[in-house]
């Protein structure tokens, strides 16, 4: 019997391949922080050509990337509006207060997406009429929005809200870590998901398949205070010229295949749909998130036992658990994995419903 580990706790454990390793030892060994590496250079340039960009500036993660736009975009004491899921809210809230000095006003939305009617109706809910309450100067947009297993923040949406942000002068920033698994599911191109906003970030870690890595985009103003921050935060790396190379490849020639990645997800969904022991989120991208909480046992428990029969998964929130695609896995993987997991829960069981009480009357 096979035992092969699969592991599809996140899209950020990929290995580089050999061309990618290549491409790496080939690099420019230049200090960034002097703008003296051209690996850096040449990597920024081409991602401000496919999105659109004025300027961009090569940070070594994602996390880096929000706080940094975060600190350039929002004064100490105002407001970053935001859906409840987004990761800006979901893992950073406290490092945004903290480092950022900034209020996070998030709402909880039906899909995921802040349409400007909601923006509207969060607004309204402040204490407007005197100016020393919080001032709404961010709206926050996350695209592929990995809490709600990487759904799709549909363009004309997008455009209607940094309409809406226009007219009242608050600025848009998208984190867009995900942003070309939006592209591609879509076949809609970069340029126009970089109209959406003010400024914005890709990440090259998940499922471009880098080491590390994440890029801020936007104006030259913004992007020469991001510059700023970055130092201050310890982000500006000497020598990055080998990740910088292996991000520049990765977004190259990684980005037409994150497709199979999204036709994993699904058929990996499409056998867990199958038994009735499971709640299945349909995916659009390459997320799935799937439901235990009627077997026998506990999520933490499920994903245990999951492990022992090879299979890695996360848990994501109550009973929901998490599964992401990406390079690493092939798609007989995918099945393989699907039906590994469908076994373990018929092991578990269903859990046992309350029997309800007797109403007759003696």
């Amino acid at each position: 019997m096979d035992t092969s580990l699969i592991d599809l706790r996140s899209d950020t454990l990929t290995r580089p391949g050999p061309r990618m390793l290549r491409a790496m030892a080939a690099a420019d060994y230049g200090d960034d922080c002097y703008g003296e590496n051209t690996s850096v250079r040449e990597l920024e340039e081409h991602c401000m050509e496919v999105f659109g960009k004025q300027a961009a500036v090569f940070m070594p993660t994602g996390t880096m990337s929000n706080q940094v736009a975060l600190k350039s975009l929002v004064g100490r004491g105002q407001e970053v509006l935001c859906d409840s899921d987004y990761h800006i809210n979901f893992f950073e809230a406290s490092p945004s207060s903290d480092l950022g000095g900034a209020a996070i006003n998030s709402v909880r939305t039906p899909d995921g997406f802040l349409t400007p009617g909601i923006a509207e109706d969060a607004l309204g809910r402040r204490a407007r009429w005197s100016p020393v309450y919080a001032e709404t100067r961010l709206v926050w947009m996350e695209n592929t929005i990995n809490g709600r297993g990487g759904r799709v923040y549909p363009l004309p949406l997008m455009q209607s809200v940094r309409a809406w942000c226009f007219q009242r002068d608050i600025s848009v920033f998208l984190d867009g870590a995900r942003i070309l698994n939006a592209a591609v599911a879509t076949g809609i191109a970069p340029r126009m998901w970089g109209q959406t906003n003010d400024a914005m970030s890709l990440c090259f870690a998940k499922g471009l398949g880098a080491p590390m890595g994440s890029v801020l985009m936007g104006t030259a103003e913004f992007i020469s205070m991001a510059r700023h921050y970055r130092k201050w935060y310890g982000g500006a790396l000497h020598q990055s010229g080998p990740i910088a190379a292996a991000a520049l490849w990765a977004v190259q020639y990684n980005v037409e295949r994150l497709a199979e990645d999204h036709l994993n997800a699904r058929m990996f969904a499409s056998v867990l749909a199958e038994s009735s022991l499971f709640v299945v989120d349909q995916p659009e991208t390459n997320i799935v998130i799937f439901d235990v909480g009627q077997l026998n046992c506990s999520p933490d428990q499920y994903v245990q036992l999951a492990a022992e029969a090879g299979v890695k998964v996360l848990v994501w929130r109550h009973s929901e658990i998490r599964a992401v695609f990406s390079l690493t896995v092939s798609g007989s993987d995918a099945l393989v994995a699907a039906r590994r997991l469908v076994r373990v829960a018929e092991t578990a069981g269903r859990r046992r419903q309350p029997e309800l009480a007797s109403s007759a009357v003696g």
